[in-house]
């Protein structure tokens, strides 16, 4: 890897994007992220302190429990 690759790989951590796809990861729900969706719950929550978390919970509170990740494991 190049020192260029390490520096936008440690960038990219930081955008809001991935912030939202980690909080949903953790949640069971990266299979609903799409950008349509994040641009248009970004929008909505210009004035919430913590934005990931927001526009994470949009994107649940809009999907079914049933489109969970967890629901593709058998138990």
């Amino acid at each position: 890897m190049t020192l260029n690759t390490l520096k936008q790989d440690k960038n990219k951590r930081f955008l809001l994007s991935e912030q939202v796809k980690f909080r949903l990861q953790e949640k069971g729900f990266l299979k609903v992220f799409n950008y349509t969706d994040y641009n248009h719950f970004k929008s909505q929550v210009k004035k919430e302190f913590n934005k990931s978390y927001a526009i994470a919970d949009l994107f649940i509170a809009d999907n079914l429990a049933n489109e969970c990740d967890f629901n593709d494991y058998i138990f």
